[in-house]
């Protein structure tokens, strides 16, 4: 496929309407992501082309920090295209996998619902928003994207195909989204009081078996309650949420100003309580200080500055859950490049096969696929998709290639994070294994080396009982 201006590298996702590729812009030599649709595709038709060729005009007139930059709509030959902005940051969905904090919670939420209203101001409701459509330009700048099935406001709008296909995401839709009735901007605000639930609790508002029982939910069952520890957001969820969309905000800007009165609230006063960091959710003072303990005694017995940084919540890297990781991987004991310095000129490794030449594309695409990999913690597996595999590829091409070479290393740091997520969660065979696949990749690894020690310690009978005392176990 070619499409003139640009140069294809890889593609990295394929949706209902369309394939995703990464992308060179040639004229400005930029990262892109390229969109583009087959219109003699077998599932093209007049209806999904209008509907690819407004998402393109719909975004390129909207211009706002949180919403995803259009860059060039055109035809070329047989296929449709979009370029658009490249971001590299993850999706929400992907950053759920761990808690998110409350004061978070409410910093997306309010730059999401900013994006919103000026995407309403126009006349644009997105309709589907949910977290895999909130992408991150970077660390706190959320962007709202996938405008594929948003609509100019025109009068009754239908979500609901002739074939009785939904379109838009279940779990999040508002009731008259669901009804199939005239919407507007309120029903964006619906869909993101839940998604501000679920950034909140780990959970979705409503769950059922089936899709259609959800869908009754969203419009009869009562706005979810939140404990006890998060009651001084139910105001602000119950406004999001209201099953009437006049007893919600107005509209987005409304809505934000709420939002931002309660950041500056929650600035002003002292709340007493701190976030755990391990998937509990809000802790108490009491039982920070119990943790505090604990961090203490995890020092002393094995010295460990991982798990300070661990408890320091510096561990905000997007992983998923410990169990999605595999605890086995099949890789050499000769591969491991040694520690990177700025004194290293070049870093060498003991791959065994001569070189293999690549193009300069080929190459940035390795190099992207590689860092995608870490973000998403597909670090040995599965085969042919994973960081191990994308950096052993360019190491092969060039061993000197220190962005490579740095990348097997980030795979020991990534084993040593799952590491101590698991002898936390008292799993001590899991960390084990993790800790011989981290130093695979870097033997001399500080935290994983001092991990060893204490994934013993801790489990030692004597050192348990003394943490069931500070617990009053």
């Amino acid at each position: 496929m070619e499409i003139p201006g640009y140069k294809i590298q890889q593609q990295v996702g394929q949706g209902g309407m369309a394939t995703v590729y990464l992308a060179l812009q040639e004229s400005l030599n930029r990262s892109v992501v390229l969109k583009i649709l087959d219109i003699n595709g077998p599932t093209a038709n007049e209806t999904l082309i209008e509907r690819f060729l407004s998402e393109g005009r719909i975004v390129a007139s909207l211009n706002h920090p949180n919403i995803i930059t259009i860059f060039d709509i055109g035809i070329a030959g047989h296929s449709l295209y979009i370029s658009m902005e490249y971001i590299d940051g993850g999706d929400l969905k992907m950053r759920m996998e761990l808690p998110i904090t409350p004061d978070t919670a409410l910093d997306y939420l309010a730059k999401i619902g900013s994006g919103l209203d000026a995407a309403h101001k126009m006349g644009v409701v997105h309709r589907d928003i949910k977290p895999a459509n909130i992408m991150f330009r970077d660390e706190n700048t959320p962007l709202i994207t996938d405008f594929g099935i948003s609509k100019q406001i025109d009068g009754v709008d239908h979500d609901l195909t002739s074939t009785g296909l939904f379109l838009g995401s279940p779990n999040y839709v508002s009731p008259e989204q669901a009804d199939g009735i005239e919407i507007d901007g309120r029903t964006d605000i619906y869909s993101l009081g839940c998604l501000f639930y679920e950034m909140l609790t780990g959970e979705k508002p409503y769950a059922s078996t089936t899709v259609y029982d959800v869908i009754i939910k969203h419009k009869q069952a009562p706005v979810p309650v939140l404990e006890k520890e998060l009651a001084e957001f139910q105001p602000l969820l119950n406004k999001m949420m209201a099953k009437d969309r006049d007893k919600r905000f107005k509209d987005a800007a409304e809505m934000v100003q709420a939002i931002e009165e309660l950041q500056n609230a929650r600035n002003a006063t002292t709340t007493g309580t701190d976030f755990d960091v391990t998937g509990g959710g809000i802790v108490t003072n009491k039982s920070t200080q119990t943790l505090n303990i604990l961090l203490v005694l995890l020092v002393a017995a094995g010295g460990i500055l991982g798990t300070l940084q661990y408890a320091g919540s510096k561990m905000n890297d997007t992983a998923p859950r410990i169990e999605n990781v595999p605890i086995s991987a099949d890789i050499p004991d000769t591969i491991i490049p040694p520690v990177i310095d700025d004194s290293v000129p070049a870093i060498s490794t003991n791959i065994a096969e001569a070189p293999v030449k690549m193009s300069g594309d080929v190459v940035q695409a390795l190099h992207w696929l590689g860092k995608k990999s870490l973000q998403d913690y597909r670090l040995t597996s599965p085969p042919e998709d994973n960081a191990y595999y994308y950096y052993t590829k360019l190491l092969k091409a060039d061993p000197g290639d220190r962005i490579a070479a740095a990348g097997l290393l980030n795979i020991a740091d990534r084993y040593a994070y799952l590491a101590e997520r698991s002898i936390i969660e008292n799993n001590y065979s899991k960390a084990q294994a993790y800790i011989a696949i981290g130093l695979k990749f870097n033997p001399n690894h500080t935290t994983l080396i001092k991990l060893i020690k204490l994934n013993a310690d801790i489990g030692k009978k004597s050192f348990m009982e003394k943490l069931k005392d500070l617990f009053g176990g």
